[in-house]
């Protein structure tokens, strides 16, 4: 399907013209759900890391691996899903964020769960699940912080 010059970059019509007004009210606020959810539910893992196993245990499951220095990538992985999901959270230095994140998750998906085939249900996990999440931040890399972001409001981002 090609698009002509005429419908180029125009949204498309409304069934319900009525609800013009509102979708102009939220459409910003469609990223800012996206980087609390993405952000928040990131920050949990990273926190849990911390707490249970611990950095040093998970270190010791990046060796078993055969990912190394596996100390070294279990606190870069801390501090990305930690510092990083806040950042992502409140729209700050959301691109260098998001972009690690994904980078984090290009490898969990390809090294990590792999192996283990498609399907989420798997004991070990499908590569699909680690997939999504990294799309998303790699999306979140690519449009930023959006309006409602400290980047926004400082004027500035990379």
């Amino acid at each position: 399907m090609e698009i002509s010059d005429r419908t180029a970059g125009r949204e498309p019509q409304l069934f319900f013209p009525a609800l013009s007004g509102f979708y102009d009210q939220t459409r910003d606020l469609s990223w800012l759900v996206i980087r609390l959810t993405v952000g928040g539910t990131l920050l949990v893992h990273g926190i849990t890391k911390l707490m249970d196993p611990g950095v040093a245990t998970f270190a010791n499951g990046l060796a078993n691996r055969g990912i190394e220095p596996a100390l070294l990538f279990a606190y870069i992985v801390f501090f990305i899903e930690t510092v990083g999901a806040l950042c992502i959270i409140g729209g700050l230095l959301t691109r260098v964020f998001a972009a690690a994140i994904a980078i984090e998750f290009l490898v969990i998906t390809f090294v990590v769960h792999f192996p283990n085939g498609y399907g989420w249900s798997n004991a070990r996990g499908g590569w699909e699940y680690p997939l999504l999440w990294g799309l998303m931040f790699f999306a979140i890399a690519l449009r930023g912080g959006g309006p409602y972001s400290i980047d926004r409001l400082i004027g500035k981002e990379v």
